[in-house]
C-alpha cells in the first residue's frame, strides 16, 4: 500500500519522489486519512486525475496586475512569451550581459548602451513605432514605457477593442526583439515604416483568425 510505504537510500530517485510527494500530502491534509480523501475527490468532477494532481503540486506566487496583459488568449504564444520575458526583465540586453566585450554601438541607430528601459520605449526608434501603433489604434493614453503600457491595458475588459489592444502590445514587444536581434546577427535592417506594415499584417491576421467582420473594430 502507497500510504505505508517508505524509501530507502538506496532507492531509486523516481521512487524516492513519489514517497516526497506522498509524505507532503499527508503533511499538507494533517493525516493519512485526509490524503486519501483529498486524492479520492480527484477522480471526480470533468478534471481528469493528472489536471487536479499538478495543480495541487505545483508551485504558486503572488498574483500579479499584468497577467491578464501578457497572457491574453488571442495573442500568439510565442509573441506571450516574449512580452512575459520583457515584463520579467529577462531578454538578454547589452546591459545584461557584462561579459561581452564593450560595443557603444546601438543596434537602432544610436550610439547609447543597450538596456531594457532605453529598448521599451525610451529609443527614438521603438518609440516611434509604438507611437505609430497607438495612433493607429486610436488609443490616447501616454504609455511610452512597457510598465506604463501594461497598467493602462490591465483593465478586465473583454470587448473586442480592449484584447486586441492587449494582443498589439505583445506583436509590437515582439518585433521590437526580433528586429533588434535581425541587426545584430543577420545584419538586416528594416526601417520603422517596414515593421509597422509587419504589425498590420499579424494585426489583421489575429484578428481575422477570431473574427470575421473586421468593420466591427475601429483602427485607422
Amino acid at each position: 500500500m502507497i500510504w505505508a510505504a517508505f524509501a530507502h537510500h538506496s532507492s531509486s530517485p523516481l521512487w524516492k519522489s513519489i514517497i516526497f510527494l506522498k509524505d507532503y500530502t499527508i503533511w499538507h491534509c494533517g493525516s493519512q486519512f485526509g490524503s486519501i480523501s483529498l486524492t479520492s475527490g480527484w477522480n471526480s468532477g470533468m478534471d481528469k486525475f493528472l489536471s487536479h494532481a499538478y495543480n495541487f503540486f505545483r508551485p504558486s506566487g503572488s498574483p500579479v496586475s499584468w497577467e491578464r496583459v501578457v497572457w491574453e488568449k488571442w495573442s500568439l504564444p510565442k509573441h506571450c512569451f516574449i512580452l512575459w520575458l520583457a515584463v520579467q526583465r529577462k531578454l538578454r540586453t547589452r546591459d545584461r550581459l557584462p561579459f561581452l566585450p564593450s560595443d557603444p554601438f546601438y543596434v537602432f541607430y544610436q550610439y547609447k548602451e543597450e538596456s531594457y528601459d532605453h529598448l521599451f520605449f525610451a529609443c527614438e526608434w521603438t518609440s516611434c513605432l509604438w507611437g505609430k501603433i497607438k495612433s493607429w489604434l486610436r488609443n490616447g493614453r501616454n504609455m511610452m514605457t512597457l510598465y506604463s503600457a501594461l497598467r493602462g491595458l490591465r483593465f478586465r475588459k473583454s470587448n473586442l477593442e480592449a484584447r486586441m489592444r492587449r494582443v498589439s502590445l505583445g506583436i509590437g514587444v515582439y518585433l521590437i526583439w526580433e528586429e533588434r536581434n535581425k541587426q545584430i546577427f543577420e545584419g538586416k535592417c528594416l526601417g520603422v515604416d517596414r515593421v509597422f506594415r509587419r504589425f498590420q499584417i499579424l494585426f489583421y491576421t489575429i484578428l481575422h483568425f477570431h473574427v470575421a467582420d473586421h468593420s466591427r473594430l475601429d483602427v485607422s
